[in-house]
């Protein structure tokens, strides 16, 4: 149970860091010349695809720690 949770951490230290990063990246396209509102919507969706990651990683957690699953084990 405790590599699961350093695991569940270490996913989530890592998404934080992706998320960092795009943030920037976005300043860098944005210093680099591109407008505001390009950057902001590649940031958008850079996010988005980041924000389906963890909403599928919850729901197999979810599933995974449901009490029918565990029963039958």
């Amino acid at each position: 149970m405790q590599v699961r949770q350093i695991l569940g951490k270490t996913i989530a230290l890592l998404l934080a860091m992706q998320l960092f990063l795009i943030g920037l990246q976005a300043k860098s396209q944005i210093d680099q010349g591109k407008s505001s509102i390009e950057a902001l919507i590649w940031m958008t969706q850079q996010y988005i695809s980041v924000l389906v990651k963890i909403r599928s990683l919850q729901d197999k957690k979810e599933k995974n720690d449901s009490p029918k699953l565990k029963s039958k084990r």
